[in-house]
Order: C-alpha cells, then structure tokens, then sequence
C-alpha cells in the first residue's frame, strides 16, 4: 500500500496558538510541598549554623551567618510563587508543560511521540496525595516531559488517557485494555 506524502508550507498565521490551550494549573498543595520541603532544610540549616557561630566552632560573627542564611533563604522562598506558574495543557496532538518566574519555559512533546508514561511520588509528595507524571520519548533515558504535582488520581488518568492514545496511534483496531498497562 502506497501512502501519499505531503510536506506544505505552512504561514506563521497557521500555526496553532499556544495561547488557545487549556492550561491547568498544578493541585495547590503542589507549592505548599515544595515550600515546606525547602523550609525543612534551610530552617534547621539556619539555626545549626547560629547556634555553632555563637559557639565559637564557626569563626563567623552571627550577624554574617545570618545574612548568608538569609540569602541562602531567597531560592526557597521563591519556589511558591514558581510552582504556583506551573501549568500544563493536553492537546489533541501535544501536551505542553510551561514553568518558570523569571526564566520561562514551555515544553511541548507531540503525544505519538510519546513511547512510555510514568507516574511517581516519593514520601513528601504521597502525604500531600501528588504523583509526578513523566513522559518519554523514543530513544530516551531521560523524560522529555515532566508533570509534578497532579492530584494523584488525576496523574493516574492522564497516564492511562495518554497510554490509550499512544495504543491507539500504534494499533488501531485493540481497544486499549488493563493488560497494556506499562508499570
């Protein structure tokens, strides 16, 4: 069987509109998790290094020490409004993923790219009830698209949703069903 190829130019007015996506933003908890993760860090950090400089066992006045804590501080107490920008979008064709407070980015993965899905969560993001959504493409090691802080049950969806989809391109006539389910 012969299929036709066709390789048209296309204008910059044609191209689909990221603006026209449906973006979703991220479950709240998603940037309380990541506050309270780097608070739970940088807090006892903080009080160690004063509690050693009014010791003596750091040659530093607490003064110093503290202002370093303080700038130190600044990348944590950015993460909350940085997760609370976090979105992402599923297109009949892509899914995109856009980040980012002062540096933005958008990643867009075309969904018959798509070759395994994972969902994960470690200890901090299962008390808060979030999974992590990972998507790879052909080839790769590394996932070419990274959802975190989806509610789980949704992050357990979308995966078996973009797990029927990519069934679906590659055999068209199977249904889909629990056996294909990659873990």
């Amino acid at each position: 069987m012969q299929t036709s190829f066709s390789n048209h130019s296309l204008l910059p007015q044609q191209l689909p509109s990221i603006e026209e996506a449906q973006w979703q933003h991220l479950a709240p908890d998603y940037a309380r998790m990541v506050l309270l993760s780097g608070l739970a860090f940088w807090l006892p950090a903080g009080a160690a290094g004063l509690a050693l400089s009014a010791l003596g066992v750091i040659p530093l006045s607490a003064m110093l020490v503290a202002a370093a804590w303080l700038v130190l501080l600044i990348p944590t107490l950015l993460s909350y409004p940085a997760a609370r920008v976090k979105r992402y979008a599923i297109r009949e064709q892509d899914v995109l993923f856009h980040e980012g407070l002062l540096w933005k980015n958008t990643t867009v993965i075309p969904r018959n790219r798509i070759q395994h899905i994972q969902t994960e969560n470690g200890p901090l993001e299962r008390w808060f009830g979030l999974v992590t959504l990972k998507c790879y493409g052909a080839g790769g090691q590394q996932a070419d698209l990274v959802i975190p802080g989806l509610q789980e049950t949704l992050g357990q969806q979308l995966r078996q949703y973009l797990l029927n989809q990519a069934d679906d391109t590659e055999n068209p006539e199977h249904t889909g069903g629990d056996d294909d389910v990659q873990q």
